[in-house]
């Protein structure tokens, strides 16, 4: 009993919702390392380059082809098990906006013109149901790589306002509670989550992107954006009006901050040693007791040659300690965290441009 009181006012201590820049977190540091690399076989489609992926057991899910397809692979051999071209269909022709697989063999494809999402069955081979989204002629799905979530009985969907480009200053502002939920009807149950005041009503001009990234575990939504130096926790049973924070280790390495620009961004004309990019959470994942954090860090020092690091950052919710991977490291050199696989991280390498091949690799922290 006195063991579970000092649990529980440790973790009280530790979800903390003022996090201030000089609380340093305390961390262990560890080095990947490659336990197993498994060359992809396409034997049945080919792609380039994923534009998602997601593990589910010992399978690698992937959407493929600027989301015109989704293909799986077996991490123990690389072969690829199956595929689907969801462009084949002359009736369909499909061009889906991102896909969640967490209930896999059943995957969920949400598709930004239609305002739909079709669930596919890989055993049976065959849309076995499409969902129209109850959404107002003011609001829209991102057209590709929004976050998209099945949990449960709920669909967890981002959202913004309709013709809002990403360029456009107010983008944030106007999104308004860019997380919708819905029930496996389509039917709006309620719209939650603001995005920060850094954003939405920023004192100066930022590079545009999707700096977040979130997941449900245990009845509990995991969002976070860098800048904010913490991860909030919401309980899905709340309101959503309040939430509890878990404060970021801070690595010299990458900077957190949303950095300024002098100028509103503008593709064309914004010069390259202005396109200055804070860190991005390319993907938080929550499984088996475990969160982990994988960072996207642009080198803002050379923004010429568009080189991009990345860093992992594993948070035990059990024992409430961080591990932090001690030196950030080339994008191009392991592939991107796409998830874990029993002991082993896994990461998907499709950088072509420099490697013949395209690998799974599967690593451990030393």
């Amino acid at each position: 009993m006195i063991q579970r009181c000092i649990f529980c006012f440790s973790l009280i201590g530790f979800l903390s919702c003022n996090v201030k820049d000089d609380d340093q977190v305390n961390f262990k540091e560890f080095e990947l390392k490659i336990e197993e690399s498994k060359i992809i076989n396409d034997r049945i489609g080919f792609f380039q380059k994923p534009s998602k992926s997601q593990i589910v057991s010992d399978s690698l899910i992937i959407s493929v082809g600027g989301f015109s397809g989704i293909s799986i692979y077996n991490i123990k051999n690389g072969e690829q098990i199956d595929y689907v071209n969801t462009l084949s269909d002359p009736k369909r022709s499909l061009l889906f906006s991102t896909f969640d697989a967490s209930d896999f063999p059943d995957v969920y494809l949400l598709e930004s013109k239609r305002k739909m999402i079709y669930h596919y069955n890989f055993n049976e081979k065959d849309f076995v149901k499409t969902i129209q989204l109850e959404l107002g002629e003011n609001t829209s799905i991102p057209v590709f790589g929004g976050k998209f979530k099945k949990y449960r009985d709920h669909f967890y969907i981002e959202l913004n306002a309709a013709e809002t480009s990403l360029l456009d200053p107010e983008y944030y502002r106007k999104s308004g509670e860019f997380m919708g939920v819905f029930d496996t009807e389509g039917e709006q149950i309620k719209r939650v989550i603001q995005y920060p005041r850094q954003m939405t009503y920023p004192k100066s001009h930022f590079v545009p992107d999707n700096y977040f990234s979130f997941d449900i575990y245990e009845d509990k939504l995991y969002i976070c954006f860098p800048f904010e130096k913490y991860i909030r926790v919401y309980d899905l049973k709340g309101d959503f009006e309040k939430h509890e924070s878990i404060p970021l280790p801070l690595k010299d390495y990458m900077d957190l901050d949303l950095i300024e620009i002098p100028e509103k961004f503008n593709p064309r004309s914004t010069p390259i040693e202005q396109r200055q990019i804070s860190a991005i959470v390319k993907n938080l994942q929550v499984e088996n007791g475990k969160l982990f954090l994988f960072f996207g860090i642009n080198d803002n020092e050379q923004n010429e040659f568009y080189r991009e690091f990345c860093s992992l950052f594993e948070l035990d919710l059990d024992k409430i300690t961080w591990s932090v991977q001690k030196t950030h490291i080339d994008l191009g050199e392991f592939g991107e965290f796409v998830g874990v696989s029993g002991r082993k991280l896994v990461y998907f390498d499709a950088a072509l441009i420099n490697k013949d091949n395209k690998f799974i690799n599967l690593m451990i922290m030393e």
